[in-house]
């Protein structure tokens, strides 16, 4: 089912995608006829020279906006070796740079357009569940409000039943385009590109940021999939894409940043094909892609290159000259300082980071008996140079049933403190004690049942009033108790923003009996984590 309605999302935001002309190709370029530049792309970072020698390269971001261009009789041309390395690769010719002065940086986040294009994206969504499901139309003719808190209320584990596509695939690529939507309302980090060093990871927090909270209200705000189509009531409701859509979701910027400065910037050096380039674009980058649906742009729209249809022939011109071996690379990237005005500040960034926030897979071993399986995050705040306080919370699937139609899960949440005391360096082992509690949850599901209600039921033209609720076909019993977990483990930095926990080994212990036929007072728990260093760069 998650996978079907994964694949139909695709084809669907593919067909809409050619309703949008090619009414915002101008808008790409910031280049006349003449190759002078214009007005009309505040934000486009291309440096020209004279008609008959320009380079276009893509930089990245802050570049200032261009508001008047002198002439050169008018204004002396700036020198090669004065000029900020951003706007020029190779040696360029002094005499045939044209100075620009620049307005004061924009640093606004356009919190309204933002808002507003987050919210027809999740209206989209709405509105392709309500056409193709006709159990989440089912649902808008119940009790809101009852059936809304119902269904949160049943938020527990950590699966939530979709197979591989949807929680792994689909569910990043929402926090991606969440995440663009985002950075393309961010004025000082809207051109940010992979190799921008802080500037760009700045840009990725605050993005993740920003696709946590609306993929939290996509899962049980007030409109949500819990309020319009009381999923939880009929799906296994688990906290899996809770974690991954905006963790997956900015590991998933990443990776199309990286495939938009190394294969598509690459491809446009060496063809000016617009429907290859336009393809390139459009599958590639699949969270741009959609963001810029969502701004009613063209799919492939890049401010920081040359348009494919109003610059064509520069584009054509660029690239055979780079070809023939008489040009330079026609885009390349050029990492640009944080400030352009060239004023430099001086700060120590601490080797120990401030404030830590990790996501990671982990396997317990239920000594009771048993396997679970899932993941989780954990958030961690400096107190003292070696010593933090941790918030964690992570959810798992229990497997290793005697019958198939058995199932569990359990949510653990805790916090404490973590001793490091070699946070400074390379090789960085730290212990741990958590305090908290835990949700385990047995279901037992009458798979017949099932089927026999969905027959009834038969898309709403059966003899079933409403569509079947899972506690329709399955009995569940759960259970809460105080839990503790106790451990450690070794960090590996890999660098001032990333570090790689190789192993957390931890003892848990929950005070509950028996929950069904799971005993999960005693655990060990392996865990490998990615961590995001905040405030060491």
């Amino acid at each position: 089912m998650g996978t079907k309605r994964f694949l139909r999302k695709v084809v669907f935001y593919g067909a809409l995608g050619l309703l949008f002309g090619d009414t915002s190709a101008a808008g790409q370029s910031g280049l006349d006829s003449n190759a002078r530049l214009c007005e009309t792309s505040e934000d486009l970072p291309i440096v020209v020279v004279s008609p008959k020698n320009f380079t276009a390269i893509s930089a990245p971001s802050g570049a200032p906006a261009p508001l008047s261009f002198p002439t050169p009789k008018d204004i002396p041309a700036y020198k090669a070796p004065d000029l900020p390395r951003n706007l020029y690769r190779g040696p360029i010719p002094a005499n045939s740079m044209t100075p620009f002065e620049s307005s004061r940086p924009n640093n606004n986040v356009f919190w309204k357009q933002a808002f507003m294009e987050s919210l027809l994206y999740t209206g989209i969504m709405h509105s392709f569940n309500v056409t193709t499901e006709a159990g989440t139309r089912d649902t808008l003719n119940g009790h809101w409000f009852q059936n809304y808190v119902g269904s949160v209320s049943e938020l527990r584990g950590w699966s939530d039943s979709d197979r591989f596509m949807a929680p792994y695939v689909g569910h990043p690529l929402e926090g991606s385009i969440f995440g663009y939507i985002f950075r393309q309302n961010d004025a000082k980090y809207r051109n940010v590109q992979w190799g921008d060093g802080r500037d760009y990871f700045l840009s990725l927090l605050r993005s993740m940021a920003w696709s946590a909270v609306w993929h939290t209200q996509w899962k049980i705000g007030p409109i949500s999939e819990a309020s319009m189509g009381n999923v939880m009531l009929h799906a296994s409701p688990g906290f899996i894409t809770l974690v991954d859509t905006p963790t997956l979701g900015a590991v998933t910027m990443i990776a199309e940043d990286a495939a938009d400065r190394y294969l598509i910037i690459g491809l446009e050096n060496h063809t000016s094909n617009r429907l290859i380039i336009i393809l390139a674009r459009s599958f590639l980058n699949p969270g741009k892609t959609f963001a810029n649906i969502m701004a009613v742009q063209v799919p492939w729209r890049r401010d920081t290159r040359l348009g494919l249809f109003r610059d064509s022939e520069i584009r054509k011109q660029l690239v055979q000259e780079y070809k023939n071996g008489s040009g330079q690379k026609p885009f390349s990237f050029v990492r640009q300082p944080s400030d352009l005005r060239a004023v430099e500040f001086s700060h120590t960034y601490p080797k120990e980071a401030p404030i830590e926030l990790s996501a990671y897979p982990y396997y317990e071993n239920l000594l009771g008996g048993g396997n679970c399986i899932g993941g989780g995050g954990s958030g961690a705040a400096r107190i003292s140079p070696s010593l933090q306080i941790v918030v964690e919370v992570n959810g798992c699937l229990v497997m290793a049933f005697p019958k198939y139609n058995e199932s569990g899960d359990s949510l653990f949440y805790g916090a404490g403190p973590r001793w490091t005391p070699r946070a400074s360096h390379r090789l960085s082992p730290y212990m741990e004690f958590l305090f908290g509690g835990r949700k385990v949850t047995y279901e037992v599901d009458n798979q017949a049942l099932h089927a026999q209600l969905l027959k009834e039921w038969n898309n709403g033209d059966g003899t079933l009033a409403h569509y079947p609720k899972r506690s329709d076909w399955s009995i569940e019993t759960s259970n809460n108790g105080v839990s503790v977990a106790t451990g450690g483990g070794v960090d590996f930095i890999v660098s001032r923003p990333f570090a790689w926990r190789l192993i957390n080994l931890q003892y848990t212990h929950t005070w509950m009996g028996e929950v069904g036929t799971i005993r999960p007072q005693n655990g060990i728990r392996f865990t490998t984590e990615a961590v995001l260093r905040i405030g060491t760069w």
